[in-house]
């Protein structure tokens, strides 16, 4: 057994491992980065971010549901018929192989060194890789230890997955058909996420959720509306749904609340949490802790309690964004090797790709009261939005909380299209500590989605002068 050595070990391919190593790569440092998929790009790419947005795309094209509201109602309804798991499971595939290569070119371009296989500690700077092709293991070390294994679905014991008839969201996508019922347990961003594209493609959906509203950390208005939007209103919504049971039938699965009702679909979707991927890395042998919540604990510049090894995204907990992951990788990467100490921003976008979609930044209405601001609400309602009738899609609204002393901009809240694009405006503002004015007196082009800030901010404006008036 030969030992190597290198500057940074970087274990997992997904986008904070992947930032990680072409900063500490593009910095002159000998870089080894260790991948125990078959396949390269982590959660973000093989089983999450990416097959959910595509899928959520495939969706919205092949059923028409934007087409229904520019033409008469009936446009397309013949359509659904058409679509098939092995369709949508197809153009996954695609969008799957040309992110691989994308991400072995980034690799191979950058010399970064790539060994495919089970990494494990064997103490607090050597690690012990089983490969995946052939029976050689090898033992490596490094100056610098970066680890971002990312995080898979809980899957308690007592429920009985299958993963076909009782998935998690990894299982989901490869389901063998569209079922014409399912079940979702968690109200969640993957669980609100599916609930509304399978909706969308004329399933019948009951959306179950432990909390007393969807989203919870939604502004509470955004999150009615949501549900009011809710994909050809074929979704159930249960808040509060309290405990329950779940039997895998021969007709499909069922679930029975504590309060005696029961459920029956084809399909089961299991959304309730996450677990970092720590369990096989052998953390102990290294010293490194872990928190309350099973994840890895880190400082402000995501160092452990071993100041050589650092971890960022999921596995280290919240935001667990693919977005926020990124500037993780790269923050945690210049830290190690002494070139900058940022810490990680305080004003960041989110994004939710339900039908239709979410983005916000900023604080809530609710958390702006809380804190007994003087506020005054803004509003752009897409129905009334020329860009949202022409492209038909005219549901939701976008919402801007506004200081009325200050008139600075406290927060920005979208519901309906373009919502993930549009917020980088409203993030602009922010880091800028804006006023309403600045969004007042620019040109956006017209008709847009992104004039619905404009339009938000007159409506502040004009509350703020008929309260001084």
């Amino acid at each position: 057994m030969q030992e190597e050595q290198f500057d940074f070990i970087i274990i997992g391919t997904g986008p904070a491992g992947l930032a990680a190593a072409i900063m500490a790569a593009k910095s002159n440092r000998r870089v080894l980065v260790l991948e125990k998929e078959g396949s390269l790009g982590g959660v973000c790419v093989n089983t999450g971010t990416f097959p959910s947005k595509t899928l959520r795309e495939a969706v919205l094209h092949l059923t028409g549901h934007l087409k229904r509201k520019v033409f008469e109602d009936d446009y397309c309804s013949t359509r659904d018929a058409e679509i098939s798991m092995a369709k949508l499971q197809q153009r996954l595939h695609h969008v799957r192989q040309e992110e691989h290569a994308i991400i072995s070119s980034q690799l191979e371009r950058n010399r970064i060194r790539i060994i495919r296989g089970h990494a494990s500690f064997i103490d607090e700077n050597r690690i012990r890789i089983e490969q995946l092709k052939g029976n050689k293991a090898l033992e490596v070390c490094g100056e610098r230890i970066l680890i971002a294994t990312g995080s898979q679905p809980r899957n308690p014991a007592d429920v009985p997955f299958d993963h076909r008839v009782i998935v998690d969201s990894s299982s989901i996508l490869n389901i063998e058909s569209i079922p014409k019922t399912l079940i979702i347990l968690g109200g969640g961003v993957i669980g609100s996420e599916y609930a509304t594209i399978f909706a969308a493609l004329g399933v019948k959906v009951t959306l179950l959720d432990r909390g007393d509203r969807l989203l919870k950390f939604l502004d509470e208005e955004i999150s009615s509306h949501l549900r009011e939007n809710f994909p050809k209103g074929n979704i159930d919504y249960i808040h509060n749904c309290g405990d329950f049971t779940i039997e895998r039938t021969p007709e499909g699965a069922s679930l029975r609340l504590s309060n005696g009702r029961k459920i029956l679909a084809d399909c089961l979707f299991f959304a309730l949490g996450r677990e970092a991927n720590t369990k096989d890395l052998a953390i102990e042998n290294a010293g490194i802790e872990l928190n309350s919540y099973r994840y890895i604990e880190v400082n402000e510049l995501y160092q452990t309690n071993r100041s050589h090894i650092y971890a960022v995204g999921d596995v280290i907990g919240w935001p667990s964004l693919a977005a926020t992951s990124i500037i993780q990788g790269r923050l945690a990467t210049m830290h190690a090797l002494k070139l900058r100490a940022d810490t990680f921003p305080k004003i960041f976008p989110f994004g939710i790709y339900t039908i239709p979609e979410i983005s916000f930044i900023g604080i809530t209405e609710e958390e702006a009261r809380q804190r007994d601001y003087k506020i005054v609400i803004g509003k752009c309602m897409y129905h009334e939005l020329p860009r949202g009738q022409i492209s038909g899609e005219n549901e939701g609204m976008l919402k801007m909380i506004v200081h009325r002393d200050t008139r600075e901009i406290l927060g920005v809240h979208v519901l309906g299209g373009g919502a993930t694009e549009i917020i980088h405006i409203a993030q602009m503002a922010l880091l800028h500590n804006a006023k309403i004015d600045l969004l007042i007196d620019s040109i956006f082009n017209y008709p847009t989605y992104s004039e619905a800030l404009k339009i938000a901010a007159l409506s502040a404006s004009n509350k703020i002068a008929n309260l001084a008036g």
